[in-house]
């Protein structure tokens, strides 16, 4: 198949972090919808501490009982 249709219809490309950022806003922040094996944390991190923001960086794993703990980074945010 990609013989017939080329490796650009087959293949997904890298996530470019630092062109998603340049295209979110406060208001249009960049959600992260991820699949089995994918865990883009560290990239996240990197991009953060480029930035002078690694201090300002929350994150949490949303889980069994997490839901009061992300609405509260949500309000803090």
């Amino acid at each position: 198949m990609k013989a017939e249709l080329g490796k650009q219809y087959i293949e997904s490309p890298p996530f470019d972090l630092s062109g998603s950022l340049g295209d979110s806003l406060p208001t249009t922040p960049i959600i992260f919808v991820l699949t089995p094996g994918s865990d883009p944390i560290s990239n996240l991190m990197t991009l953060a501490k480029a930035k002078g923001m690694q201090d300002r960086l929350k994150s949490i794993s949303l889980g069994q009982g997490q839901g009061p703990e992300a609405a509260a980074l949500i309000d803090e945010g």
